[in-house]
């Protein structure tokens, strides 16, 4: 491993730290022993690779992830967000919020909103039916055009191995198809891949609150032996939890439409709102279908009871 691929697994160790820690204390101290360097080497290396201080990296992490929770958990009190979020005291939390926001925390939680990942038409739908299956409920919603039906499932925790790309994402698929090509080389490499292995797409951030420059999406597959980290690859844990599931068929310019279809239509009349976890997708590969290529895709959201 040379010297970059050294810093950057050190730097994956970091922000797949302060992701999992977020409302909790995260001093400079704390992450240089995460990191295994002094406090001034880190927040070199850190601000080379983030382009941001480990300082203001943390911040607007706390800030984004408040502004959404503000839109999406309307029943938690901004105090309570605040404090969910990792400030101090609300009063530190409302001067930073309003400095970064340019209005005040109640003013951004009044404001009309839509938790889509991009504003696009909603689906109209014609008639829904709901139903227990195994236990569990699902949605059943006849569209003009298709069926489409959202399960709850709970997701096992697992051990993820995982390229992070940080910058713009949306219609990428130069940038997507390079990815996987480094992740599935690295895992076949070390016999962690076969013909059954699901891709994962794990979301940090919602495109409507953060800068395209910044968005984090990690390429990952889940893998069932311990393995080390290497260059740009990563190995973390994810939590797992309750999410409502979705499967789709989706062509390359139809992703944003049905996140959007996902919170406008299902979510809010599911009875659940926005758990404080990532969203992803775990992809299945593509489709041909009538000389049409699809991605065939589950989207889930995190969810818990309102």
């Amino acid at each position: 491993m040379n010297v970059n691929e050294f810093y950057k697994a050190s730097i994956n160790r970091v922000v797949d730290y302060i992701q999992a820690n977020l409302g909790e204390d995260l001093s400079l101290e704390q992450l240089s022993k995460v990191a295994f360097y002094s406090k001034f080497h880190l927040n070199r290396i850190f601000s080379a690779y983030m382009k941001e201080s480990v300082y203001q990296y943390i911040k607007r992490l706390r800030l984004e992830k408040s502004a959404e929770l503000l839109l999406a958990n309307l029943n938690v009190s901004v105090t309570d967000v605040s404090l969910m979020c990792g400030f101090e005291n609300s009063s530190s939390f409302a001067k930073s919020f309003k400095k970064h926001y340019k209005i005040t925390a109640t003013e951004w939680r009044n404001k009309p909103n839509d938790l889509s990942v991009n504003k696009s038409t909603p689906v109209q739908i014609e008639r829904s039916e709901f139903s227990i299956n195994q236990g569990s409920p699902v949605w059943t919603y006849h569209l003009k055009n298709t069926i489409r039906q959202v399960a709850i499932e709970d997701i096992c925790p697992l051990t993820f191995a995982y390229i992070r790309n940080v910058g713009p994402y949306q219609g990428g698929e130069v940038l997507f198809g390079e990815v996987y090509t480094r992740l599935f080389r690295w895992a076949a490499a070390r016999e962690l891949v076969n013909e059954n292995t699901i891709a994962w797409h794990i979301y940090h951030d919602n495109p409507n609150i953060t800068e395209d420059k910044k968005l984090r999406v990690m390429v990952g597959i889940p893998i069932m032996d311990s393995a080390d980290p290497s260059g740009p690859v990563g190995i973390t844990k994810i939590f797992g939890g309750k999410c409502g599931v979705c499967r789709f068929l989706l062509k390359r310019d139809e992703f944003a439409g049905a996140w959007s279809w996902m919170f406008s239509q299902w979510l809010v009349n599911s009875g659940y709102e926005w758990d404080n976890r990532e969203s992803f997708e775990r992809c299945y590969g593509e489709k041909m279908i009538n000389g049409n290529l699809f991605l065939d895709v589950d989207i889930c959201i995190p969810i818990k009871a309102i």
